[in-house]
């Protein structure tokens, strides 16, 4: 794929741009620019598509521009939903239906074969430029340091390792509950402008340990050599109490330190975070 500079040379915005111009159109005109209800439901659900594109892609990160591709499609399938009722309450005829429902069909599956090629890509936005991405471990010019990467868990944001190594200490960096293989968190829903609809946190709890796990014993180390543990909620008092139970139930014959604490929100839309620190010997 050739650099792309401008948000408005990528053919899956200009796709989108096309779908919110011909929707528009509709919306003016006709009856359903009396029915207010599903007109402003249209008219917010399809502005989101190219929205959204140009938004990841001005974030300048790989991982972030997959994140709201993936709620363009969303929105891509909610139009989808509201043309259908459109033809239903005889806003629409068949034809212009026909024409509507066609070009979303290829927006949202431009979307999805986007999505599939920043997934499978080695690029990376500029903000991750110089991201380290392998299962070996890499070493520092300082021999009593090492910096630690891997594939087992989800890539980092930005410019920092998933662990580092220095003498017999341990230090991971904030490890959420992103799955290492498609990015995505287990149990969310989010609606079209990217807010949280449902969450689950059991589900994201044992996805973050698996996550300390497999940076643990890509560092040579292992989760009974854990010592201290920070976790960040981002709700305490609707998620404390199940996450205490879970938490002891893998941290029971540990005996870590450890410290909870609510924040306002994380990077990405996780309910938890964890940060580590654990030995080598």
């Amino acid at each position: 794929m050739a650099t792309v500079k401008k948000f408005t040379d990528l053919e899956v915005w200009q796709l989108a741009n096309e779908l919110e111009q011909k929707i528009y159109f509709q919306l003016s005109s006709g009856t359903l620019s009396k029915d207010y209800s599903l007109k402003d439901q249209i008219n917010r659900s399809v502005g989101s598509i190219p929205d959204n594109i140009a938004e990841g892609f001005g974030r300048g990160g790989r991982l972030e521009f997959i994140q709201f591709l993936s709620i363009a499609r969303a929105s891509a399938s909610e139009v989808q939903s509201q043309i259908i009722r459109c033809l239903n309450r005889n806003h629409f005829s068949k034809e212009i239906f026909e024409e509507l429902n066609e070009l979303v069909d290829k927006t949202g599956n431009k979307i999805g074969a986007f999505i599939k090629y920043l997934n499978e890509s080695e690029k990376t936005g500029p903000k991750f430029q110089g991201r380290v991405s392998t299962n070996v471990k890499r070493v520092t010019k300082n021999k009593k340091q090492e910096t630690i990467h891997t594939n087992e868990a989800a890539k980092p944001l930005g410019a920092y390792p998933h662990a580092k190594k220095v003498g017999n200490l341990l230090f991971l960096s904030g490890i959420g509950s992103r799955n290492a293989k498609d990015n995505s968190i287990p149990g969310l829903q989010l609606d079209a402008d990217g807010k949280i609809i449902k969450y689950d946190i059991e589900a994201e709890c044992h996805q973050c340990f698996a996550n300390v796990k497999a940076v643990l014993e890509a560092s040579g180390s292992h989760w009974n050599n854990i010592v201290d543990v920070t976790v960040f909620l981002t709700n305490m008092k609707k998620d404390f109490a199940l996450y205490n139970k879970i938490y002891g139930d893998y941290f029971k014959d540990v005996q870590a330190c450890r410290t909870t604490v609510e924040v306002k929100s994380l990077p990405t839309p996780i309910a938890i975070e964890l940060k580590v620190i654990a030995t080598t010997d």
